[in-house]
Formats: C-alpha cells, structure tokens, sequence
C-alpha cells in the first residue's frame, strides 16, 4: 500500500452503533486539519488519491481479492487461461479490482463508472491496467460505447460491491449484462441480508434472472466476510459466479 499524508480515524463504537450502512462515516485528517466523510461519499473520497484503498484496509475489506480470485478460478477450471479473459469491469470506482485482477494476470480489463471522480482516481493510481474506462449512466448508454462495447466480445463481467440498495440498479446491469459473449462468465456480490430478503425489496426479486437458469447457471456460491462496519460488527456477504447462458 502506498504512502499517503493522511490518518483515518473511525469514530467511538457507541457514537455509530448500528447506524444504517449509507450513514457510516470516518474521520479524514490532513496537514492539521479534520472532516467528517462517509464512506459513500464517493465524490469526495476518490478525489483524496488512495484514501478509499487504505479507508478499505483500515475496515479490512476482502471482497476485491474473494470476487476477482473466484472468478479466475473458475475461468481457469472450465478450461481457459487467464490470458484469455475479456473483463468487464461494472461500478469499477477507483480502480481497485482492476488492479486486482491485473496482479492475477488478466490483461484486457475495460470499466465503467457514473462517475468522473472515479475515472479520474483509476488513472492518476494504477495508469494502464484498464484498456478503457468509461464515465457512463448504464441505464442511458451513449450509442458509441454500446457499439465499442459490442466490439469488445467480452467473457467476463465482474461487479464487486455495486449490487447494493443505492448504487448500480436492476435495470442498469441487463445492458451490460446483455454485453456479455453467450457462455460468458459473470461475478457479483451481495450483502446476505439483501440475498435474503424475500420482500419485493429484496436482491432476488429485483434480480429475478438470477435464479433463472436458462439466463444464468450459478457456478459457485461463496460466503465470506466482506468487511467490518465502523462499529465492529461484521459484514457478511456473498459472492457469486455463475455463466450467462442466454441475454434478458
């Protein structure tokens, strides 16, 4: 991890017990000065250079390495070489699982975020690793990305922690879903309690096509701690990977 100027200080466990995901926050301290982020303020924190990577070490996140690792195993298990991965990157923020699968050896990595902050952070920390990054609502695609999207014949599509309530919603990902070569390979991950939420608000229903297996056959299924809230407690969540077997 690299050097910053800065210190993260999370606040007093009493002070954010159970306080609502969207509401966690930190305290960010620089050249003698202090302020209040949350951690979804995502403007602000992509535009600090590494302060969302070492915000993510300091809550000890796992997910860039579990989702970026399963999906290159079971590339790797049905046959192909990581060489021959073709990624989609979707929600791709400032890069960081780019990086990941960079390091895994996947050459050709292409993102897409809403915003700009974001593009703008993946570029000035690791220049290189996406062959493209596009700053794109995924729900209105500009007619040239589609086609340049089209031309790209990808096999995979990774999501890492943009399937939550409040960020990449249902109807954004079948564009991008339907970008995806047949037989492609598609990784997500879901907080459990989204997962298990059997109301009209839950994951699976507002996801119906994944548990749909002429449109998506589930490959492996895997729980894991995602990272710890700001109050200790842990947060569980569930990586999925699994072959889009036709478009929706």
């Amino acid at each position: 991890m690299q050097k910053v100027d800065f210190e993260i200080q999370l606040p007093e466990t009493e002070r954010v017990r159970n306080l609502p995901i969207h509401e966690e926050y930190f305290w960010f301290k620089q050249n003698g000065t202090k302020r209040k982020l949350r951690l979804h303020d995502y403007v602000d924190v992509y535009q600090i250079p590494y302060l969302y990577e070492h915000l993510m070490e300091k809550l000890d996140s796992k997910s860039h390495t579990v989702l970026t690792s399963l999906l290159v195993k079971q590339f790797i298990q049905a046959g192909g070489t990581v060489e021959d991965m073709v990624v989609l990157d979707i929600g791709a923020g400032s890069g960081l699982v780019g990086k990941t699968l960079a390091d895994l050896g996947v050459k050709s990595i292409v993102g897409i975020d809403i915003l700009p902050e974001a593009a703008q952070a993946a570029q000035r920390q690791y220049p290189g690793i996406y062959e493209n990054y596009y700053v794109e609502d995924l729900t209105k695609l500009t007619e040239m990305t589609k086609q340049e999207l089209n031309a790209r014949e990808f096999n995979c599509l990774i999501c890492c922690s943009a399937l939550s309530q409040g960020h990449v919603p249902a109807d954004a990902l079948s564009v991008v879903y339907n970008q995806v070569a047949p037989n492609g390979f598609i990784a997500f991950n879901v907080a459990q309690y989204f997962w298990e939420d059997n109301t009209e608000n839950g994951f699976r229903q507002q996801h119906s096509w994944v548990e749909d297996k002429a449109v998506f056959e589930v490959m492996q299924m895997h729980p894991y701690r995602h990272r710890f809230y700001t109050d200790g407690r842990p947060l569980e969540y569930l990586a999925i990977v699994g072959r889009k077997r036709s478009s929706f």
